[in-house]
């Protein structure tokens, strides 16, 4: 689903290109009633789904006071409050034959927060929480066939974030991301933190004091400097006219 029709269109044609099947659906993440619509047509028209891949994700990467409050809603609308309804559409008939996957792609944002993202990693941090608490649904209620993966990519070059400048890793590529996705899917990890070096660096919040942490973050890792450069899709827009909408991406 997405939510222009150009972007569903060239998805569509490259499966078909490389052999597959494939049908596109317009749907708009932040309106709640046209996420149950598009889902009931899709379970009519296609049949059970028995894999869904929250992956929208929208950015505005300004600081608190500069956030517009629509600009806040629509981040909590498309990144986290979508999941619900999303999961709610799907998850009757997977758990029917206790069959299916439920993929969640968070972000790094989500587990250290990040500068001039307060609605962004909050959201993020959200989508984390959402999705460990439903993993223990299903699995204290004996669903064990139903798979759940939490993806944490770094910054990937979708253009998302263009003008972010990295100082410790390069950003990734959408390619090996979703290489890694589907490897994780097929091989039912729990949890996929791209790239794998970044989970190392993470129990060092936990045990380290704050001020050294701080330290860590703000001259070694030099995280808040990156985000300063952030221009977001906008600057991409004449580019690309398939963008699905400002600042905002199918990740």
């Amino acid at each position: 689903m997405d939510r222009k029709l150009g972007g569903i269109e060239d998805t569509v044609k490259q499966i078909k290109e490389a052999g597959g099947k494939g049908c596109g659906y317009r749907c708009d993440l932040t309106d709640r009633e046209d996420i149950y619509r598009t889902a009931k047509a899709v379970k009519i028209e296609v049949g059970p789904v028995t894999l869904l891949v929250n992956n929208a994700g929208y950015v505005c990467g300004r600081t608190l006071l500069d956030l517009p409050d629509e600009e806040i809603d629509r981040t909590y609308q498309v990144n986290i409050l979508s999941h619900y309804a999303t999961t709610k559409s799907f998850l009757k008939e997977m758990m029917k034959d206790n069959h299916g996957h439920v993929v969640t792609v968070a972000s790094v944002a989500g587990l250290l927060g990040t500068y001039r993202c307060t609605d962004y990693s909050a959201t993020k941090f959200a989508a984390i929480g959402y999705h460990e608490s439903l993993f223990t649904e299903l699995r204290a209620h004996g669903y064990d066939g139903i798979h759940a993966t939490l993806v944490c990519p770094y910054f990937i070059n979708t253009g998302m974030f263009n003008g972010v400048k990295p100082r410790l890793l390069p950003m990734l590529e959408p390619e090996y991301v979703a290489e890694e996705i589907v490897a994780g899917i097929l091989t039912n990890q729990v949890n996929v933190v791209l790239p794998g070096s970044v989970r190392y660096l993470l129990p060092l919040k936990c045990f380290l004091p704050a001020k050294m942490c701080w330290a860590l973050m703000y001259q070694i890792m030099q995280g808040p400097q990156s985000m300063m450069t952030f221009k977001g899709r906008e600057v991409l827009q004449d580019q690309n006219a398939n963008i699905p909408m400002t600042r905002s991406e199918k990740n």
